[in-house]
């Protein structure tokens, strides 16, 4: 008979990317090894047959194994019992470790064979910080917009920031996407959720399609890089021996959402439908899958002006608002759009397809495409501080198709590969719905004179003449080598990327009006244009290309059956193989080269990983590591120096607080130049550069972690992650004060730019560099339970708490060099002072929990339920003007006076007012006789519980109907005042008016410029917060699946 033993997992870490992988040992009774012994692992869905043959020394590894189960695992040797393992599941880059002792035939015992039930935390792979969502976790748990970030949120590490997900503190644009191991990015990064599909708001991929997600914060294969922020890695579903299906429909209307502030919900209307299918193409041979999914939107703005009701009033009333649009249609003959809820469309088109071949127990082939089309409305954005009028609205379209072929194949018991290639392909365009018109941005005040918002109009500027053309091609392969207590790897990454950019900003002009009253009379504070200096082209394009290369070596060794270590060496070689246009006069006056880019500047990433049992059965082990990880930032930056050399483009920025000449708009033809643009004559031109010595961002990161299983299936885990910026970006504008640098300090201490250009020749030159300050730190305290046994058998779920500590530089949060530059609120704009990062958020708990209700023949009823509480989002106080004298009045921080004596209050503002505001806020009596700190200001506490209630009901063969119902915000739905999100628009809030500082005393002269937008009859830091108008509302969203 068979006596087969199944060892606690003890892993070699030879995982894969994309898939799993087996590997262990096999012995005699005695522990000698069994040289030759063929164990055969077989994925019972698909009959899919991987196999290997034991080593001299006993050891087998089974690399390239697909993801999921049940597995059967067989260990045979000639003379004895077979040993077999049942029910083996394998999650993404997992290695399960499976040790067979068989029984010589002439011994005589029962049968004896292992089901597996492994937890997926305690095992030897587990080093840094991963974290798997599993199928049952994607189908059980509540979403609405069955997006991936709703599952990624799962992640005590990952935290929703600015329309994409932080993790690890960093920037969310220093994500990498993958699906199946192959790049999914937005590599140009324009949007910050670093999808392909993103600016229209689509996801990269159905939901459907996806078998499983994992998201790594420091996994220390050196497999793993191209970010330095994290990385997401979907896995898709594929087919198997049985034909298995489903059609579903998810969907919700103004009906099934609550009121905000006694207002209802109108004309909204979403839903989602599709299919999925997949079987055997020939019986354990070949396998395909295939999903369609389509999306329709329809959202109104919701901010209604002063007077409607409206949880969220922008400062100005109809009548008002109405006297706006009258000025541009008497004055310049223009139709500005009107200002009623606007409906945004939002569609999207999903078709995925996935073929999988067996083409021997060796070799194993897959091929899919992944396809999406969609568009948005976009430009008609309102809030409390800003309405912008129909005419604004434009239309953004996109069309990703992503194609990988990979190869796994197992060569002998001692060598394997992995092979991959694949191609996305990328477009995107913005097309506007009214005839050509400059942009206009006109502050609007009260009949007191008080700041009530700025009101938009014409071709929103950055939509003018914008279009994007990427196309990226990636390679990839592994080669694995088994010997002894080691696997060795050896592989390559490399991407080649082509961009072809329309990006004019301003192409029909921007105009800014200071108040209506100016509107009226055509006397703009301020006039920008972007013109051809081309002859003969209109638009120019900026064209290049991008090449990645990768490579890395790693030995993976198991020291003793209690310490597993991993270390490695991985490097990356940028290559920026086209040159920008060479601005000679540029070069003559700054002494930097427009045409030279900062290629071939090498990245070494070394790493070290382990995972030490130390109970000797896997109930407790310590985890850590240490390594550098590096990867692209948006291309966007690097892209900015080939559309900004100053020889392509004339830049016009005329402003009166500059003491410069601003034209007014031409009613008779308001898009024509309001200035020569003649190429032929010398004109200004805006200037973005590289330095020579720029690397790709990058990150030396850290951790520990002890996980200990608990009673009742429970692990318990305790988790340290720093972090250490070693390429940050910095940026700088030499242009202002002495080539970069301040002239003077101002009378409150900031530095002084003393109104002084280098060159008159520019309106701005930004420098991209590096910087290595800025740091992360968290705290993670988490107990999950994922087997489903003890007295809380059916129960699933995880409870964390997370706390962070993030400083930066520069948080780059626009896609503009000139923005990222302009819109950093730091004490010198120019400088390298570190601050709280916008991507911190202070402390976070995050909630999972799920239970499943089985009764009669084949009814469940499932209850899940999600629940996140956060800090606010971090953000400044600022003062509108120019303080530091460098041509901008748009992210000074505020100087915050102590006393009545620290300042002198203009424009009728009394003290009682300014300490009211200060009162309200603990930052800013903490900053009181000084300036604003960057970001110690928080928005208030977000609470978030989401609730799923899913009823399953047997049909036929095993069929089967499922009733979904998704309760969104549940807390707003016991209480109209809980659940509700306050947010701070921007970064920074303009909460006063700088006038300059007082000759004789030097004092700052500084009146209240935030509105009283409550209606309380005071101005404080309530007033500053918009609503979240969707997000702060119960929704509830209906699903119906059949499944076969």
């Amino acid at each position: 008979m068979v006596f087969c033993l199944a060892m606690l997992p003890a892993l070699v870490y030879a995982q894969g990317i994309t898939t799993a992988s087996i590997s262990g040992t096999v012995t005699d009774q005695k522990g000698e090894p069994l040289v030759g012994a063929n164990v055969i692992a077989v994925h019972e869905p698909s009959g899919t047959t991987y196999g290997a043959a034991s080593r001299s020394d006993g050891r087998f590894n089974i690399p390239g194994v697909r993801v999921g189960g049940p597995y059967t695992v067989t260990a045979t040797f000639i003379g004895y019992k077979a040993g077999k393992q049942e029910n083996v599941y394998l999650a993404i880059a997992q290695d399960l470790r499976i040790d067979f002792k068989l029984v010589e035939e002439a011994v005589e015992l029962s049968e004896i064979v292992t089901v597996a039930e492994r937890d997926a935390i305690l095992t030897a792979s587990n080093t840094g910080t991963t974290n798997n969502i599993t199928t049952a976790e994607i189908e059980r748990l509540p979403t609405i917009t069955r997006s991936i970030a709703d599952f990624t949120r799962l992640t005590p590490q990952v935290n929703s920031r600015a329309g994409g997900q932080s993790i690890g503190g960093k920037n969310n644009r220093y994500n990498n996407i993958q699906v199946d191991g192959a790049i999914l990015t937005d590599a140009f990064g324009l949007d910050g959720s670093r999808a392909p599909t993103g600016q229209v708001n689509a996801e990269p991929i159905s939901l459907d399609a996806i078998q499983e997600i994992q998201v790594q914060v420091s996994p220390y294969d050196v497999r793993s890089g191209s970010f330095a922020g994290g990385l997401i890695n979907a896995i898709t579903r594929s087919g198997t021996n049985q034909f298995t299906g489903s059609a579903y429909f998810f969907g919700q209307n103004e009906n099934f959402i609550g009121d905000l502030q006694g207002q209802d919900f109108q004309n909204f209307d979403d839903f989602q439908t599709g299919f999925r299918f997949g079987g055997p193409l020939i019986q354990n041979k070949a396998f395909f899958f295939v999903n369609g999914e389509i999306k329709r939107r329809d959202q109104p703005t919701t901010t209604g002006l002063k007077g409607s009701g409206a949880a969220n009033e922008f400062g100005l009333t109809a009548s008002q608002m109405q006297e706006v649009i009258s000025i541009a249609q008497q004055q310049y003959g223009y139709d500005p759009g009107g200002f009623s809820p606007f409906t945004n469309e939002t569609d999207n088109d999903k078709i995925f397809a996935r073929f999988d071949f067996n083409l021997s127990q060796k070799h194993h082939l897959t091929i899919r495409n992944n396809y999406v089309n969609g568009d948005r409305d976009d430009g008609v954005r309102r809030s409390r501080s800003q309405f912008t009028l129909e005419s604004n609205q434009f239309k953004r379209d996109n069309t990703t198709n992503s194609f990988v072929v990979q190869l796994n194949s197992t060569f002998s018991n001692r060598f394997a590969n992995e092979g991959r290639l694949s191609y996305t392909r990328i477009r995107d365009k913005r097309t506007w719905a009214q005839r050509p018109f400059p942009n206009v941005s006109i502050d609007t005040q009260d009949d007191q004179g008080n700041f009530t918002g700025e009101v938009d109009l014409g071709i929103e500027r950055f939509s003018q003449a914008n279009a994007l053309d990427q196309d990226l091609w990636e390679f990839t392969d592994n080669v694995f080598y088994f010997t002894g207590d080691h696997t060795f790897t050896f592989g390559t990454h490399n991407e080649f990327i082509s961009f072809d950019n329309l990006f004019i900003q301003d192409f029909f002009g921007n105009y800014e009006f200071d108040s209506l009253d100016d509107f009226r009379n055509n006397r703009p504070t301020r006039y920008t244009l972007s013109a051809s200096k081309i002859p003969g082209v209109d638009k120019p394009r900026a064209s290049w290309d991008y090449i990645q290369l990768g490579f890395y070596a790693q030995d993976e060794w198991k020291v003793s059956p209690q310490l597993n270590v991993a270390y490695g060496l991985r490097v990356d070689i940028p290559v920026m193989p086209d040159d920008p246009l060479q601005n000679d006069d540029f070069e003559q006056q700054f002494g930097m080269r427009t045409s030279s880019v900062p290629s071939g500047n090498i990245l070494w990433s070394p790493r070290l990983g382990f995972n030490y049992d130390v109970s000797k059965n896997r109930t407790t082990q310590i985890r850590g590591g240490l390594g550098l990880f590096a990867g692209l930032p948006p291309a966007v930056w690097l892209s900015n120096a080939y559309s900004n050399t100053g020889v392509d483009f004339i830049r016009v920025d005329l402003a009166t607080f500059r003491g410069q000449e601003v034209p007014g708009i031409n009613p008779n033809d308001p898009t024509a130049p309001a200035v020569n643009v003649d190429p032929n004559v010398k004109q200004t031109t805006e200037v973005n550069i590289l330095d020579n010595d720029f690397k790709l961002p990058q990150v030396l990161r850290t951790n520990l972690a002890v996980d200990h299983q608990l009673p009742e299936g429970l692990v318990g885990t305790l988790e340290f992650i720093y972090s250490k910026n070693i390429n940050d970006v910095l940026f700088k504008n030499l242009n202002v004060g002495n080539f970069g640098q301040p002239v003077g300090t101002t009378p409150d201490g900031r530095p002084d730019y003393g109104g002084l250009k280098a060159s008159q020749d520019f309106t701005n030159v930004i420098l991209l560099d590096n910087t290595s300050k800025g740091h992360q730190f968290m705290f993670t305290a988490r107990l999950r339970k994922q087997l489903n046994r003890g007295p809380l058998k059916g129960l699933f779920g995880s409870i964390a708490y997370t706390f962070m500590d993030a400083e930066d530089v520069n948080s780059g949060r626009s896609s503009r060099a000139i923005s990222n530059w302009r819109f950093n609120e730091s004490f010198d704009p120019n400088g390298s002072n570190v601050a709280t990062s916008d991507f911190e958020v202070r402390s976070r708990i995050n909630l999972d929990l799920s239970y499943q209700f089985n009764y009669a023949k084949g009814f469940a009823t499932t209850f899940s339920l999600f629940y996140e509480g956060r800090s606010g989002d971090p953000f400044s106080y600022l003062w509108r003007g120019d303080s530091n004298r460098d041509g901008f009045r748009d992210s000074e921080l505020t100087f915050v006076p102590g006393s009545p004596d620290d300042v002198i209050l203009t424009r009728g503002t009394t003290w009682d007012q300014v300490q009211t505001l200060i009162n309200s806020d603990e930052a800013l009596k903490d900053s009181q006789g000084k300036i604003f700190e960057r970001n110690s200001a928080r928005a208030p506490w977000q609470s978030r519980m989401d609730l799923r209630i899913a009823q399953k009901i047997p049909s036929v063969r095993g069929q089967n109907l499922e009733i979904t119902l998704d309760i969104l915000n549940v807390l707003n739905l016991l209480n109209n005042d809980w659940g509700q999100i306050k947010f701070a628009r921007f970064d920074g809030i303009q909460v006063f008016n700088f006038d300059g500082y007082d000759q004789a005393t030097g004092k700052p002269m500084i009146s209240l410029r935030q509105r009283d937008t409550n209606g309380d009859g005071k101005v404080t830091r309530d007033d500053i917060f918009n609503f979240a108008d969707l997000s702060s509302r119960w929704q509830f969203q209906l699903g119906v699946r059949y499944s076969f």
